[in-house]
């Protein structure tokens, strides 16, 4: 019996310590097949997470947006309810009252200039003291969603005393999370061409916008769409892309005064913070237009600049700034009798340009100093009669003492290489004053 149970014992470790190949290559392939599911399984979680960080970004963006407009709402709510409890104007022959709700934000500011030029001839502005401009702001939120503003300037100019300089309708919240403006506005393009005298480093304008889009500037009835590109890059990016009136404000420079053709741009604007205290913007702009009679987009410009910023400290900072544009034309003029009769017809087809440089230094908190330097080939018009073109150039210095927040007084000296040979001095005193409410504040 002892021996039958140790023949039993023996059996069972047979079993247990050798058991067959066929065994072992079945646990082998359920191996290998939980593997392959557990790979498919974690590539599916991959996927979902995915999916839910795609998903979780969206809803941050909608709840940022939702923020945005809930706060917007509220403010404007704010300031409706503070000026109906505040204060009422009557309206003339009853006794209703209208909420002062419906007023909107006003504001002036006043452009004077005392010139003294070394120019030979009398022309209209030299050697005095004149009121340059004077600018009634006006403005208001028509809804939470839109903004109208309007600028009426009063000059001492015979030609046009009084112009609509700005009006237009701002549009926020359009889909993609774009803005839009349509009505009558300066056009974002480049740095200059874009904002208000009182907002300008120097007194006047740099040449290269007096000589190829006036001598303000462009103010043209029209439409365009901003957006802020929204890419994962620590480079802030705005493009806009608009439609104008054909022409120049002022019926002179690069477009002529032909208002047949429209005339299109495009602006991207590139922002970067080097560090705290240093910033950088680059930025490119196109536009096409016409000058003539016929049904060609013949005049292509392009326009680059740059701006650096960098603060010290709480009160002195300094800017560097430049701004160069290109101008492609295709076209013919007839600019000169050849004695017989007849006319010799110059080809003007080919670029002209030109460009400013600007550094600006904030010493003080109520002073800075600056210069700035022009160079600006001749448009069509100024060419000499040997065709041979030349470049106009300026060297202007400036020092500017801020009274206040509202008040601005600056001076300036401008020597000009003309390119037909007549050099000019100018000295420049302006004092630029505001009131009321308005956007662009003169610092």
């Amino acid at each position: 019996m002892r021996a039958f149970a140790i023949l039993i014992i023996l059996f069972y470790q047979l079993c247990i310590f050798n058991q067959p190949s066929w065994a072992d290559s079945s646990v082998e392939e359920e191996m290998k097949v939980m593997k392959e599911q557990f790979a498919v399984m974690q590539t599916k979680m991959n996927s979902l997470e995915d999916k839910v960080a795609r998903q979780q970004k969206q809803i941050n963006g909608y709840e940022a947006s939702k923020q945005a407009y809930e706060t917007r709402i509220t403010d404007l709510e704010g300031q409706l309810a503070k000026q109906s409890t505040t204060s009422a104007a009557p309206v003339t022959g009853g006794n209703h009252l209208i909420p002062s709700k419906w007023t909107p934000e006003i504001g002036v500011v006043a452009d004077t200039l005392f010139t003294l030029n070394s120019a030979k001839t009398d022309t209209d502005g030299e050697d005095r003291l004149n009121v340059r401009e004077l600018e009634l702001v006006m403005g208001s939120a028509v809804d939470p969603f839109s903004r109208l503003d309007a600028t009426i300037a009063f000059s001492t100019s015979e030609d046009e005393p009084v112009a609509l300089e700005e009006a237009y309708l701002t549009r926020f919240g359009l889909p993609f999370g774009s803005t839009a403006r349509i009505g009558k506005f300066k056009p974002k393009v480049g740095k200059a061409l874009g904002v208000h005298r009182d907002s300008l480093d120097t007194i006047d304008e740099p040449l290269v916008i007096q000589r190829y889009f006036g001598e303000e500037g462009m103010n043209k009835t029209g439409v365009d769409i901003s957006k802020i590109l929204d890419l994962p890059t620590p480079v802030t990016q705005q493009i806009t892309v608009g439609v104008l009136d054909g022409g120049n404000a002022e019926d002179v420079g690069v477009f002529g005064e032909t208002k047949r053709r429209p005339t299109l741009y495009s602006h991207l604007k590139n922002y970067i913070d080097i560090n705290d205290a240093t910033g950088f913007e680059l930025g490119g702009s196109y536009m096409a237009g016409s000058r003539d009679e016929d049904s060609r987009f013949e005049v292509q410009v392009l326009g680059m600049d740059a701006t650096l910023t960098h603060n010290f400290n709480a009160n002195q900072n300094m800017k560097i700034q430049a701004e160069a544009f290109n101008v492609d034309r295709k076209e013919s003029v007839i600019d000169e009798d050849d004695g017989l009769g007849g006319t010799i017809r110059h080809d003007l087809d080919g670029n002209i340009w030109g460009a400013y440089g600007l550094v600006d230094f904030r010493v003080h908190p109520l002073w800075s100093i600056g210069g700035r330097y022009d160079i600006v080939q001749p448009i069509a018009a100024e060419l000499p009669v040997d065709g041979v073109r030349k470049d106009d150039q300026a060297y202007s210095g400036y020092l500017t003492f801020y009274q206040s927040e509202f008040a601005r007084w600056r001076m300036q000296f401008t020597h000009t290489d003309s390119a037909t040979g007549k050099d000019d001095n100018a000295v420049y005193i302006q004092g630029t004053f505001a009131i009321g409410e308005h956007k662009h504040k003169i610092q």
